[in-house]
């Protein structure tokens, strides 16, 4: 399912299966996503300039946006290879139900998690839910055949 919002400049574009609910957008702009209300978007509420900023912030890529007139939404503009965030695994504390987005673009300020900073790359962090509590060793390299669970490609690079 794919719900799209649409303003005199902009079509905002929401794939409810891909949110983590992590609340970015609720927080930065709480006059226009409004969780309680239908419709919960409301993008008339803020300037188009807001609206894509925040949107550059979603972790998961559920928000997109497609300018009036373009036939690419914003995650679809360039191209990009993924970069290495370093040359070992992180060891990180997974909790049973939680969800996550790993970083797959290498260029995350939050390592190993998405901060949104693959906009615009062409790739997308791996959304998924922790299924019990453990350790992990997380993938920095970029590499792994295993996203987002380092398998040791690390070594040969």
């Amino acid at each position: 399912m794919i719900k799209k919002y649409e303003t005199e400049d902009m079509t905002i574009i929401w794939k409810p299966q891909k949110c983590i609910h992590a609340a970015v957008c609720v927080s930065k702009l709480p006059n226009v996503y409004k969780p309680k209300e239908k419709p919960w978007i409301t993008p008339e509420n803020a300037s188009t300039e807001e609206l894509k900023e925040q949107i550059a912030m979603c972790p998961s890529g559920a928000l997109s946006y497609q300018m009036r007139g373009e036939t690419k939404t914003n995650l679809d503009q360039g191209g990009g290879d993924a970069v290495a965030a370093d040359s070992q695994p992180m060891l990180v504390d997974l909790q049973s139900g939680k969800k996550y987005a790993w970083c797959a673009c290498g260029k995350s300020d939050g390592q190993p998690w998405c901060d949104g900073s693959h906009k615009g790359s062409g790739l997308a962090p791996m959304v998924f839910e922790a299924t019990e509590d453990k350790k992990a060793a997380m993938c920095m390299c970029k590499q792994t055949k295993n996203p987002p669970y380092c398998d040791g490609s690390h070594a040969s690079l």
